[in-house]
């Protein structure tokens, strides 16, 4: 039942302060798409005396908009498909209504449907019935319709209690300017019924009943505040069900205006009914109140209601603290009785329990009470100083019994400060404690002296600590002969820990192989670590041999590693500076191995710059190869002697392996004496060059000679690289062109540019001959020492 009640005032509470849910409710083609479009176009452009309508999101706006835009260019809404939720803002005056309104397809509210739209109109706020008067003309149909709209009221009736709607319900006639025009071409009078645009001269009662009085009746009967209205959305002058060339709706504010008034009907009388319900709901009534108050903000009703609330507010306030009075009254009183009881039965406990129990048993009292002071302060200062005075005697007992802990002190230096006057108590108890523990120490420090083991150290330390603590003990004669008798023992164990650690130095030493660096080490920890041992200078003296031995150990290998591998270069260099990092702080022999180290370098940047300069010498064309050792003689010897002959030598090599431009001159040449044509006197002789496939000359002819001096350098620079082919021919321009003789560079020759650079002859012999200058040089490299 409780939960029954709570859903229906939160049900109520949410009309009261949520959006109202208006429902269009009609059956295809009734005109609700186009009428909701026309109250949206007229009530936002100011066209509605009294009222404001807007679109209250951006979906709502374009949908509206598309609508009204297709009534303006002259073409009627299509139907609607889908269902369209709309959020609206409505204005009148200074009051504001958020208003939900839906769109859907008309067969959604046929005689048994259940499609979603029909939960919508269950809980709307208020309902307009749309009924198109001009539409189907059979009374069965007509009779369909308001089957239709009785269904829906039946449905808000069950719900009801008292036979009514429960809302405001209105009915409207859609599309009612054809309704006047077939009135007016009826009568063919222009000023009879319904030339005027006043609805009430079009007898809309009259009509009503005539076509639609199951509906009428209906209303009638459980609608109180229900109404009729007659509209048209387009105005006069549409045909066909297409829209006029200009829009002049009818009827339209008056359906609007009445939809406000009986919204803030509504809400008054369902907040006057809220009030009934729940008279003393201060929450709920304060929330619906606000929203009231909002929604209506000048309204007469909603100042008497927020006085209304005042008052409430006050006098729930004045409950409130009444109650709160005598809670607290209450309280104190049972606080106080509590407070009593616990002060009496501690009491009562200490007569018969052993003291730290009487102890704990006042300190929880304090602990469980912390109003004592405020209710009863003179049994608070009694209860405090009890538990002073038995936390005194638990400590005597504790120390008497050997159970006191660590803490102790510090809780009785607590009470000292709490209660001064206990203080010649507590100072026997702590006296107590300190020959408790002197006792205890002693015992324990005797026990240990007197059988003390291996570890002599810990027993000489504990008693050294015990005289310090207790200076004043009588045992302290004796406590000073166990100490010195420990000191001895230890002495003669250090003695001969020493002994057995030269010894163990001395064995080590003798093996083949022996690690001088362990022994060093060894020797030099044991000198740090005994410092006034009587073995000093016995490990000085074997430490000083071990050094000595170990410098002409690592000299003599670095000697014999480069006897046995003088090639090895870097590793000979190597061991010498392994060798004066080693012995770095005194060496025998640094000056030794620093010269040897600078030789071994030497050696090795001549060894490696003379790899390259025998095999230049051994194969002059193998160039690729002599500058692959002068790169290997440049990264291990950036700086060497030689550096700079190698890096010239690169540099050319660099240089030969792309193409490159040279000029070459041809000097002189001479031919067989056997050259030339019959009848024609010696031979015309010129030169012709081909490199990698290019051609170049011819150069001057020199005619009848067989020992022609050209001195010719060839215009175009001769391209080459390293391993293209060069070739020569001499040819005779006597009487036709005939070569005389082809000398080709040797197969293989990758400085085959060298045949252009000095005297050039047949490999078989002969007087044939050339001689060429060019720029073209090889690099030559300095000879190693």
């Amino acid at each position: 039942m409780a939960n029954r009640r709570k859903t229906h005032l939160d049900a109520l509470e949410r009309r009261l302060t949520g959006p109202k849910r208006i429902g269009l409710f009609g059956h295809r083609n009734v005109g609700k798409t186009t009428l909701l479009a026309m109250f949206y176009r007229q009530a936002s452009t100011g066209q509605v005396p009294g009222l404001r309508m807007a679109a209250a999101n951006p979906a709502s706006a374009e949908y509206l908009a598309e609508k009204i835009g297709q009534i303006e260019s002259g073409e009627p809404p299509a139907g609607t498909l889908a269902e369209t939720e709309l959020r609206l803002h409505l204005y009148q005056g200074a009051a504001r209504f958020d208003l939900i309104v839906k769109d859907y397809q008309g067969e959604h509210v046929t005689l048994g449907s259940d499609e979603p739209i029909q939960a919508f109109f269950a809980d709307c706020d208020a309902v307009l019935l749309c009924l198109d008067p001009d539409g189907p003309a059979s009374p069965a149909e007509r009779r369909r319709r308001q089957q239709e709209i009785e269904n829906l009221l039946e449905r808000y009736i069950d719900r009801s209690e008292d036979g009514t709607t429960g809302r405001p319900v209105a009915l409207l006639l859609t599309k009612f300017d054809r309704v006047l025009a077939s009135v007016q071409g009826g009568q063919g009078e222009p000023h009879g019924p319904g030339s005027s645009d006043d609805p009430t001269t079009w007898g809309v009662e009259r009509l009503v009943e005539a076509r639609y009085g199951m509906t009428r009746h209906a209303l009638a009967q459980h609608a109180p505040g229900g109404a009729i209205f007659a509209v048209s959305s387009y105005g006069r002058g549409a045909e066909g069900g297409r829209p006029p060339a200009e829009l002049h709706p009818l009827g339209l504010e008056r359906p609007l205006g009445w939809l406000a008034e009986q919204l803030e009907a509504v809400d008054r009388e369902q907040l006057e009914w809220l009030w009934d319900l729940v008279p003393d709901d201060l929450p709920r009534l304060a929330r619906c109140v606000d929203a009231f108050g909002r929604r209506y903000p000048k309204s007469s009703s909603a100042a008497g209601f927020r006085a209304r609330l005042k008052t409430l507010r006050r006098r729930w306030f004045r409950r409130l603290a009444l109650r709160a009075t005598a809670a607290a009254a209450i309280g104190a009183i049972a606080l106080a009785g509590y407070d009593a009881f616990g002060f009496r039965n501690a009491l009562a406990f200490e007569r018969s329990q052993p003291a730290p129990a009487v102890a704990r048993r006042w300190t929880e009292l304090l602990a469980w009470h912390p109003t004592l002071p405020w209710i009863w302060p003179a049994l608070d200062r009694r209860a405090r100083l009890k538990e002073a005075e038995w936390t005194v005697k638990a400590a005597e007992v504790q120390v008497a019994l050997g159970t006191d802990g660590p803490e102790l002190r510090d809780t009785l230096a607590s009470v000292k400060e709490r209660a001064p006057q206990l203080v010649s108590a507590i100072r026997k108890v702590e006296d107590a404690q300190d020959q408790v523990r002197h006792n205890r120490l002693w015992n324990e420090v005797r026990a240990e002296a007197l059988a003390p083991g291996d570890e002599l150290e810990k027993p000489l330390t504990a008693l050294r600590t015990f005289l310090r603590d207790f200076a004043d003990t009588p045992h302290r004669e004796e406590a000073l002969a166990l100490a010195d008798a420990l000191k001895a023992r230890m002495t003669a164990r250090e003695s001969a820990a020493d002994r057995h650690f030269v010894d163990e130095l001395a064995r080590a030493e003798t093996l083949p192989n022996a690690d001088f660096h362990d022994l060093i080490d060894r020797a030099r920890q044991f000198l740090a670590d005994h410092p006034r041992s009587e073995w000093r200078n016995e490990v000085e003296r074997r430490l000083d041999g071990y050094v000595a031995r170990l410098d002409d150990r690592d000299i003599e290998r670095a000697r014999q590693y480069s006897q046995q591998y003088p090639t090895n270069f870097a590793t000979r260099i190597e061991r010498y500076q392994d060798y004066l990092k080693a012995h770095q702080a005194g060496g025998r022999y640094i000056s030794e191995a620093t010269e040897a180290r600078d030789r071994v370098l030497r050696e090795w940047d001549t060894y490696t710059y003379r790899q390259a300069y025998d095999h230049l010498l051994a194969h002059p064309d193998d160039v690729a190869e002599v500058a692959r050792r002068l790169r290997n003689y440049l990264r291990d010897h950036r700086e060497g002697r030689y550096a700079t002959d190698a890096r010239q030598y690169l540099a050319w090599w660099d240089k030969v392996s792309v193409p490159g431009e040279y000029r070459v001159t041809l000097r002189r040449g001479e031919v067989e004496p056997d050259v030339g044509k019959y009848l024609g006197g010696g031979p015309d002789l010129g030169v012709v060059i081909e490199v990698a496939g290019v051609t170049y000359g011819p150069s001057p002819v020199v005619r009848n000679s067989h020992r022609p001096i050209w001195d010719y350098t060839f215009s175009r620079p001769i391209r080459w690289k390293l391993g293209d082919p060069v070739t020569v021919r001499i040819i005779d321009y006597d009487w036709s062109d005939s070569i005389v003789f082809t000398l080709n560079s040797r197969k293989g020759d990758p400085l085959a540019i060298r045949n252009l650079s000095g005297p050039l002859k047949p490999a078989k012999g002969g007087k044939t001959s050339l001689v060429f200058a060019s720029n073209f040089q090889m690099p030559r490299l300095s000879k190693p020492d």
